[in-house]
């Protein structure tokens, strides 16, 4: 069962970014950890508490995030999943809302709720998510179902789910259907997917998948604003659709595990993206993993953006849709990325420490390269999980 803290969070929303457990001993692990995440290939839960932080640092804009995640396993093939998210986000942006270019400080709280059950080879779950700003709120409703067949070695899966939002804009009116009844720009979304995972052999394993999200409402940035027109116009709907393929293989001689995943995107404002990641599980001791991967992303521009920083005249006095959104522009990134996970039963025995010693410790560090203006940025994560 997977618990989603984020995912009816609208892009257009907002401008900061919101966006293993043990050493893989055979194939099956090394897979789990690329194919538990797909929408489609729900897992029965681990009992186990998890606590992580994150930080990101780009120019301006740094974000604190405390992660608490509870997954319980319970009689008769229940099991039952709850997390809580904190997003701290500390920027300086006109863009945020501030009348000139001032730091302040927002706060995200969300909190996510989950149920699952398997009967023999089927799994089902249900879940719901709530996250809210001082200017935003979202609820998430959500679904997803597994079959597995040929002896256990083949998967498919199918997710769906619903979204609703709201935003207002500090200190105006907003300029969105309905804002003069009750302030509140809403967006409504609709998502789907469905996915296949086959295991080859007991060292490879393989998924395919495809989703799709359709929003409908507002989806501008509050704040955002091109000179000389106002705040900026988008198109009211916007239709998403993702194709994934993913591989796992493990080399038990040498305790290695390599991933590789390919996504393309393409939506109804001609946005074409391709997204690559490789990455590659090492066992350095029986205690201590190191993961690297390396992660590259490039998208097309969408139809109505115009560079008006180099070129202030492009939109026209006429313009019916114009955005300063650097997201929508042309983009490349890459995003290298270590990771390291340590089994702690080393600990066992040693004062106080003892208490940590049933559970694994993580760190990792990114560094996010990117083109637009926001600039690269510095991701550092920890994390601890105790099984129980």
């Amino acid at each position: 069962m997977r618990l989603q803290l984020t995912s009816g969070t609208p892009r257009g929303f907002a401008n900061p970014p919101r966006r293993i457990r043990r050493s893989g001993a055979c194939a099956a692990l090394a897979a789990a950890v690329l194919l538990a995440t797909s929408p489609a290939a729900p897992v029965r839960a681990e009992n186990s508490v998890t606590v992580r932080g994150a930080y990101f640092r780009e120019a301006s804009t740094r974000v604190i995030q405390p992660v608490v995640e509870i997954q319980k396993d319970l009689p008769n093939g229940f099991e039952i999943g709850a997390a809580y998210l904190l997003d701290a986000i500390t920027s300086a942006s006109v863009a945020a809302g501030t009348a000139n270019d001032a730091i302040f400080t927002e706060l995200r709280n969300a909190v996510a709720l989950g149920v699952g059950k398997t009967w023999n080879r089927l799994h089902s779950s249900i879940g719901y998510s709530y996250s809210t700003e001082s200017d935003y709120w979202s609820h998430n409703i959500y679904g997803s179902t597994a079959y597995r067949f040929w002896g256990d070695s083949a998967t498919v899966g199918a997710s769906a789910g619903i979204s609703f939002d709201g935003a207002w804009p500090r200190n105006r009116t907003p300029n969105c259907p309905g804002a003069l009844t009750d302030m509140v720009c809403k967006l409504r979304q609709y998502f789907g997917s469905a996915g296949y995972t086959q295991v080859w052999t007991p060292t490879f394993v393989t998924y395919v998948g495809a989703e799709l999200e359709y929003l409908d409402g507002y989806q501008a940035s509050l704040y955002r604003a091109v000179p000389n027109l106002g705040f900026e116009v988008v198109p009211s709907t916007r239709l998403r659709e993702i194709a994934t393929a993913r591989a796992a293989y493990y080399v038990p001689s040498s305790s290695t595990g390599f991933q590789l995943q390919y996504r393309y995107y393409h939506d109804s404002w001609d946005i074409d993206a391709h997204m690559i990641e490789g990455r590659v599980f090492q066992s350095l001791t029986r205690d201590l993993e190191l993961r690297a991967s390396y992660r590259y992303y490039t998208q097309t521009p969408s139809y109505f953006w115009c560079d008006w920083m180099a070129f202030p005249g492009c939109y026209g006095a006429n313009a019916t849709l114009y955005t300063s959104d650097p997201k929508l522009q042309h983009v490349h990134t890459s995003m290298p990325e270590v990771k390291l996970t340590w089994d702690a039963y080393r600990l066992r025995g040693v004062p106080f420490f003892g208490w940590f010693s049933e559970g694994s410790f993580s760190v990792s560090y990114a560094y996010y390269i990117q083109n637009t203006t926001f600039g690269n940025a510095h991701l550092l994560q920890m994390g601890y999980t105790l099984p129980y």
